[in-house]
């Protein structure tokens, strides 16, 4: 394992290949990497900065205690980050089988994620997501949760934040809130059964639904039917805050699009 205060990899127009890259820095040392090829990727910091460019390699390990992890361009591989105290996590594209991030105060964000399996989750801070593709789990406690698009099952949970989704492409999506509400914005074409439960339910007009059935208790309302079909059953929407409102909204992709680059 290699021990520094700061550490600088970078080859130009060329990509460098590693067996085992293994960094540790302390205090405020920092990291930056670009362009390689390992088969497996291990950093730890503490207060400092790592920074990883077009890195990709079988497993890819990353712990801070405090710092900023940055990744630009495609990070590819099984991918492990932990950020503990007020560290963040801020990568433009993942890419892997498995991935798991998990920050405690600070921000989790990245751009686009493809995965086959991605678990993210935050005490406090807010999860917020680009583009999403696959098997994607979402918890945190005190943050909120924003994903742009979501193609996959999709579970996210809060307790006290919102969640803000677009569902583009669906197989079984649950949304979960304690205190926090719930919009759900998908295209008017999706073709979903759903179960909406809020304090109150809100259902745009663009949407239509069919074999609606309501029910209140407790000041609790629960609306649920079918968008576009009547037979699939392994394509749902669940939405459930129990002190929160649900909104179910239409949007376009192409709504989608402009609100992100706006």
């Amino acid at each position: 394992m290699l021990k520094v205060s700061d550490f600088f990899l970078s080859v130009a127009n060329k990509t460098l290949l590693i067996l085992d890259l293994d960094i540790k820095t302390s205090g405020t040392g920092c990291v930056k990497i670009q362009k390689i090829e390992c088969d497996n990727c291990k950093i730890e910091t503490e207060k400092g900065t790592s920074v990883l460019q077009s890195i990709k390699s079988h497993k890819i390990d990353i712990r801070t205690n405090g710092g900023k992890v940055i990744g630009l361009g495609t990070l590819y591989g099984n991918t492990d980050i932990c950020a503990t105290e007020k560290g963040s996590v801020n990568i433009e594209k993942l890419q892997g089988t498995t991935i798991n991030i998990s920050t405690e105060d600070g921000l989790l964000k990245t751009k686009y994620l493809y995965a086959e399996s991605a678990s993210l989750s935050s005490e406090s801070g807010d999860i917020m997501l680009g583009s999403v593709h696959g098997n994607t789990n979402l918890q945190t406690k005190r943050g909120s949760i924003t994903v742009d698009s979501s193609d996959g099952s999709l579970k996210a949970s809060t307790y006290h934040g919102t969640i803000d989704v677009y569902v583009s492409q669906l197989r079984k999506v649950d949304l979960k809130s304690q205190k926090g509400s719930i919009t759900v914005k998908v295209p008017a074409s999706l073709k979903a059964y759903l179960e909406l439960s809020g304090r109150k339910v809100d259902v745009s007009s663009e949407i239509q639904l069919k074999e609606t059935q309501s029910a209140s208790k407790d000041d609790h309302v629960t609306l649920s039917g079918h968008m576009n079909q009547r037979d699939e059953t392994d394509k749902w929407i669940k939405a459930d805050t129990q002190n929160g409102k649900v909104c179910l909204k239409s949007q376009s992709w192409i709504q989608s699009v402009k609100l992100k680059s706006s």
